[in-house]
């Protein structure tokens, strides 16, 4: 039997992972909101630069084909569901919060659990993980699964949430059903609104092992490295934050309150901007008071 060269076939699943990234690219749209998935990680900061805009480090090809993966394992679970009698419905049924600008979407609703109706979220981890999730539960092996589901029964008016954990190396299949608790919402809603809030980004939190594997990391401690690509007004010098989480442009030009959030204008400059800059902003209480907003 004739062997591949061992070059070539490192060239070919090179070529795989890099077309998963430029896939990526393609389909990807801009997410301008801060979402409830994330809602629970420990950085606030690197929340902060992602509901921003900033940049994020690129996540190397095999990753994202892992993460299609676990789409599938998703379509795959809510397809047997049905057929076993738990009826799913609503599938990414949206919730939206704070002026838009904090969002989630859950896999779905199942039915037949008990008589009370479920949020449904679907999971997959490896043997190592999935063996944490059937000892210690949701909220112990991965709390921000935890906090997600608090999001979307605080919205949807549910009380319960059904996870479904599939194993991707054995299919094994691990359930769990988690309570609503209202002070923990309430704790995430009052999170998301401070972050979206800030004009500055939080503290670090010097956490060895969350900055390791942060996509962030680059516009969290190394800001005059960092390259900002998207020139939106989450990431520009005029933006200001006014009470109410109402976005506002302090350019003198166009000193107005912002309608669509994640749009961009030629006038932007990078918030990191070295001084001088030629035109300065304006300060928020010398804002306009008619209702014009930018298109």
């Amino acid at each position: 039997m004739a062997q591949i060269p061992k070059i070539a076939r490192e060239r070919i699943a090179n070529d795989m992972y890099e077309a998963a990234i430029l896939h990526e690219k393609k389909g990807k749209k801009s997410r301008n909101y801060l979402g409830m998935s994330e809602i629970g990680k420990p950085c606030g900061r690197a929340l902060w630069y992602n509901f921003r805009g900033f940049d994020p480090l690129e996540i190397p090809g095999r990753i994202l084909m892992l993460f299609r993966f676990g789409d599938r394992i998703e379509d795959e679970v809510i397809k047997y569901l049905n057929l076993a009698g738990y009826p799913v419905e609503g599938q990414q049924d949206g919730f939206v919060d704070l002026n838009g600008l904090f969002r989630g979407h859950c896999d779905g609703i199942v039915s037949n659990v008990t008589s009370r109706k479920h949020i449904l979220e679907v999971k997959s981890a490896n043997t190592k993980k999935f063996k944490m999730f059937q000892s210690k539960g949701v909220k112990k092996t991965y709390p921000v699964y935890h906090y997600q589901a608090q999001c979307y029964m605080g919205y949807s008016g549910l009380d319960r949430t059904l996870f479904v954990v599939q194993c991707k190396d054995t299919s094994e299949i691990y359930t769990e059903r988690v309570y609503f608790y209202k002070s923990e919402f309430e704790m995430l809603k009052e999170r998301a609104r401070t972050i979206i809030g800030a004009n500055e980004p939080p503290a670090m939190i010097n956490n060895d092992f969350e900055c390791r594997w942060c996509n962030q990391v680059l516009n969290c401690k190394h800001q005059e490295r960092a390259i900002v690509s998207n020139h939106v007004c989450g990431t520009c010098y005029y933006l200001e934050f006014v009470p109410g989480l109402k976005p506002f442009c302090c350019h003198p030009h166009h000193h107005f309150g912002i309608k669509r959030w994640g749009v961009g204008c030629p006038d932007w400059i990078n918030m990191w901007e070295k001084e001088p800059i030629k035109i300065k902003k304006l300060k928020v209480e010398d804002r306009k008071t008619d209702e014009r907003f930018n298109d």
